[in-house]
């Protein structure tokens, strides 16, 4: 069938690959820019969200708009996709229906980070001692380790050397039976091809960065899929405090709603980039491997609770840790069960 989309989605489509055996409307992938250039263009042509839908490793989407008809395909590697649900809120249910069935989640962790973020005062009061405005969060991609030697099971991680940092992956690595070694993350090369340490944890995308598949061979991630993100976004935007209270009232609101608007696609970028540096390790030779769901549930009876340990670190700093992590419980709940959508 011709195509008649109008010029600016038809600019928008680009040189998208189109799936052959598709019809009587066209089906594209897009992702990244050009997912966010194409979602533009169909909220600014007022096109509606017919329908959203999982499949492994993918997301869906069929469009309809002055009688024509589009469906994308929307790669995820990551298992995260940006939320459709922001410009066409019946999508709520639909995007609860695709992670319930194939664990595809829209950056969840960057919209917990930030509804706390709003919620809690004390930790705006944190930046502003700094002198800082936290503008946007992103998640980082998930932790994982890699090794020297092979690592496939949770036995296999008893007596080795394991880079770790901050406070909570010593006691993960601990509690597998590792031993957690601090250094710095320009030390790690060097580390490992000498021997010194048997692994490091790290995300992909810093260890593609580091080289490490050079001096390691095998990766396992931290779960069955494709590892455990951080309880939290880690990866912020700031800006000047000063400055910013200088911008007149309009502009900031601006800058706000951009932020809020790209939020959702910079998490895709990230794990866009993650997937690749996945990609470019397995052609390096390195080996990826997936901790079993039982070695998963066998760690976790391990491992100390990190919230009441965040909870004490909090008060400690006389700050109302309790609070914190109860409302941190009550939101990613809500989340997770589906009953609030970012």
């Amino acid at each position: 069938m011709t195509e008649i989309f109008n010029s600016r989605i038809r600019e928008a489509i680009g040189s998208s690959p189109r799936m052959a055996a598709h019809g009587p409307w066209p089906r594209i992938i897009s992702e990244g820019a050009e997912w966010s250039e194409l979602r533009g263009a169909l909220e600014a042509e007022n096109w509606t969200l017919a329908g959203v839908w999982g499949d492994i490793g993918a997301v869906h989407a069929a469009f309809i708009g002055s009688g024509e008809a589009l469906v994308a395909t929307l790669p995820c590697p990551r298992n995260e996709y940006p939320a459709f649900s922001t410009t066409w809120p019946g999508a709520a249910r639909l995007e609860r229906a695709a992670r319930d069935l194939y664990g595809l989640d829209a950056a969840g962790a960057t919209a917990i980070t930030t509804r706390l973020l709003n919620e809690v005062p004390e930790f705006t009061g944190e930046y502003d001692k700094l002198g800082l405005k936290a503008i946007m969060w992103v998640a980082a991609p998930p932790y994982n380790i890699i090794a020297t030697k092979p690592i496939a099971r949770l036995a296999d991680f008893q007596g080795k050397k394991i880079r770790a940092f901050g406070s909570g992956l010593p006691k993960l690595l601990t509690a597998a039976g590792a031993v957690p070694v601090s250094m710095a993350y320009g030390e790690i090369y060097t580390s490992m091809q000498t021997g010194v340490i048997d692994g490091a944890f790290s995300d992909v995308n810093g260890m593609v960065s580091g080289k490490f598949e050079d001096v390691g061979k095998n990766l396992i991630t931290t779960g069955p899929k494709d590892g455990a993100l951080t309880a939290i976004a880690a990866i912020v935007y700031i800006i000047n405090l000063d400055e910013w209270k200088a911008l007149p009232p309009d502009v900031q609101k601006g800058i706000e709603k951009v932020a809020k608007g790209m939020t959702a696609d910079a998490a895709q970028i990230v794990a866009n980039s993650a997937a690749t540096s996945i990609k470019t390790m397995e052609k390096a030779g390195v080996t990826i491997r997936h901790l079993s769901q039982a070695d998963t549930d066998a760690l976790a009876e391990k491992v100390p609770d990190v919230f009441e340990a965040a909870a004490k670190t909090l008060t400690e700093a006389k700050l109302p840790g309790d609070a914190i992590i109860r409302r941190y419980r009550e939101i990613a709940d809500s989340y997770i069960k589906g009953s609030w959508k970012p």
